[in-house]
């Protein structure tokens, strides 16, 4: 498989552009039923063609070797060009493309006549209006006498579904650098209980360096001496509770142990699907703690008042 991509859409600024959706980009191979025997069937083909278009937006293509091209009303309507039932050359295909994809789908019929297999791509197209759009195409072969004749297949645009993965995508990223960054212990699990995302703070108070060591690691892997009382809550707040305890954690200040006021309740990844747990820890009493460890170092002061004054300027 060949993946490209990155998936927000650029104007203005070609070289921006030329990157839109790379890494959704795919382009791979599939078994061929053109060497299959026909079985007998009940599929009426032009209904079944008739719904793949008006519900889910396909249209079909067809080459014709050497390189003879046939495009439906709605693959020349995808493409941005007016419709004609005269065939065109390959060449009027191949230039619809993006400059960068044209290799890939040559590559790829090249790849599927060789080897007598079918294909599966998604790559960028210039419409006649210069705007970047991303289709999905299955193709399969047609197989005379040994010889490969045709290349037919379905095409839709899914730039759509691909912006709307890149916003998924995107918002996920954020809150990811959101709970690293933030300033106090929090930690998301899965609802097999590994760790999704943590912050760096709950890091330090579990004494872990290194992120990589605990992102993706199963809660009881990471703990393993924690009591069955703590195991049995965790499996409350999966099951609907909003857990509120206290329980010992490193200040990362100090270094010693302070019990936390600490919430474990659950998140939905749907509306009737359990996403996971979600772990806070009252991170605010660490900066009490801190804050009184600074009024003792104050009190204890034994200089002068200006001395003082410095000290807290």
């Amino acid at each position: 498989m060949l993946t490209l991509g990155d998936q927000s859409r650029h104007k203005g600024d070609p070289e921006a552009s030329m990157a839109i959706f790379t890494k959704q980009l795919i382009h791979t191979r599939r078994p061929t039923t053109a060497l299959m025997e026909p079985e007998t069937s009940l599929i009426d083909t032009d209904a079944v063609s008739s719904l793949l278009t008006d519900h889910y937006g396909y249209g079909q293509w067809k080459i014709v070797f050497p390189g003879e091209v046939h495009l439906s009303e709605k693959v020349c309507e995808i493409f941005g060009v007016p419709y004609s039932p005269e065939p065109a050359p390959l060449e009027f295909l191949v230039d619809r493309y993006h400059p960068d994809d044209r290799g890939k789908l040559l590559q790829m019929i090249a790849a599927a006549l060789q080897g007598t297999q079918g294909f599966h791509c998604v790559l960028r197209i210039r419409t006649a209006d210069d705007e970047e759009r991303v289709i999905e195409s299955i193709g399969d072969l047609r197989i005379k006498d040994g010889r490969v004749t045709e290349l037919f297949g379905l095409t839709r645009d899914v730039t759509k579904d691909m912006r709307r993965e890149a916003f998924s995508i995107s918002r996920n990223r954020l809150l990811q650098d959101i709970i690293s960054a933030m300033p106090a212990p929090i930690a998301i699990y899965d609802e097999g209980l590994h760790l999704l995302e943590c912050s760096n703070y709950w890091l330090k108070c579990h004494k872990l360096v290194d992120r990589a060591d605990a992102v993706g690691k199963k809660m009881y892997d990471l703990f393993p001496g924690m009591p069955p009382a703590l195991r049995e809550e965790n499996d409350r707040a999966l099951a609907g509770d909003v857990i509120r305890t206290r329980r010992n954690f490193i200040n990362p200040s100090t270094g010693t142990k302070m019990a936390c006021q600490t919430i474990i309740t659950r998140w939905m990844a749907s509306e009737d699907n359990v996403g996971g747990l979600v772990i806070l820890v009252g991170w605010h009493e660490f900066g009490v703690a801190a804050a009184a460890k600074k009024v003792e170092e104050v009190a204890d002061f034994d200089g002068s008042l200006l001395d003082l004054l410095k000290e807290v300027s």
